[in-house]
């Protein structure tokens, strides 16, 4: 049998806060070695790419992917979830609104195991669909007392202020980085936009842009003297980020899952979260969505 799931099935059933708190678990689980993910892959057509992305999810009793088609006539995100005692039964989830949630929900839980405070200043570079999902988790962590919006286009980061009712400052500069206690970065650069120099002496950083080597959002002397660099799969790391990849020395360089099994045990005052998405996260989110939606037991 297959249940199908719309993105109103998502927005409706699906709260950021819930999903940070199962990414967690997930990850914690994930270190236990009772749930497992895959690196990405990708199947590279003439127009198009076919991404998977798979992972097993021991703690909850599921298994499946996410899988996605984009290329020049749009994209398609789906999540498939199979109950591995009852492997008849499958979910079939529109997952476009359930990514930009669990990316939210998983730098949003990052941030809060690293920056205790409950009040911050916030930057947010780039201002589009998982920009919005950033700064409404992050909203929802810590009370903000300066927050910012930077894009390269000015008109774009005063669009991005006004859906949320002007509570963020959009800039036309990143000055605002040197007071930023909390960043997050979700653009498509390939370039770097921000360097060392331009950052506080305390900062926690989340990417959330490029995942195809060649790209990077922040230059190489942010990740070599920040204290921690937190990934999810040292393997896709390697395959997908050049900000890790490029990394000489991987002395500060940390799996997720241990991070958040012994959160004590690494420094934080200069930190950064390199997010490309594992199937994982995927599978713990839509785990929260089905519960909610009474379709597992468990």
């Amino acid at each position: 049998m297959i249940t199908y799931l719309n993105d109103s099935d998502v927005k409706n059933n699906l709260s950021i806060r819930e999903c940070a708190t199962e990414i967690r678990d997930a990850f914690i689980s994930c270190g236990k070695d009772e749930s497992f993910s895959s690196p990405r892959d990708r199947i590279y057509g003439n127009d198009f790419v076919f991404s998977t992305m798979p992972a097993l999810y021991g703690k909850r009793g599921i298994a499946g992917l996410k899988t996605y088609m984009a290329g020049k006539n749009g994209y398609r995100f789906f999540v498939l979830i199979f109950e591995t005692e009852h492997p008849e039964k499958l979910f079939a989830i529109d997952a476009n609104v359930l990514g930009q949630i669990r990316t939210g929900a998983i730098a949003a839980i990052v941030t809060s195991e690293i920056v205790k405070k409950r009040s911050i200043n916030y930057t947010i570079i780039g201002s589009g669909f998982q920009a919005e999902s950033q700064f409404e988790a992050i909203s929802q962590f810590y009370n903000i007392d300066n927050a910012y919006v930077y894009s390269r286009n000015f008109d774009h980061a005063r669009t991005f202020a006004g859906k949320f009712g002007n509570s963020i400052t959009p800039v036309k500069n990143l000055e605002c980085l040197s007071e930023s206690d909390v960043i997050s970065s979700a653009t498509d650069a390939v370039k770097p936009i921000f360097n060392y120099s331009m950052l506080g002496s305390n900062y926690h950083i989340n990417l959330i842009g490029s995942n195809v080597l060649g790209s990077r959002e922040a230059d190489m002397d942010v990740m070599e003297n920040s204290d921690t660099v937190l990934e999810e799969n040292s393997e896709q790391s390697g395959m997908e980020s050049s900000e890790i990849a490029e990394i000489q020395n991987r002395h500060n360089v940390v799996k997720l899952s241990q991070f958040l099994m012994h959160p004590d045990k690494y420094p934080g005052h200069k930190t950064v979260f390199k997010c490309l998405g594992i199937g994982l996260e995927d599978l713990a989110a839509g785990y929260i969505l089905l519960r909610n939606m009474n379709l597992l037991k468990f």
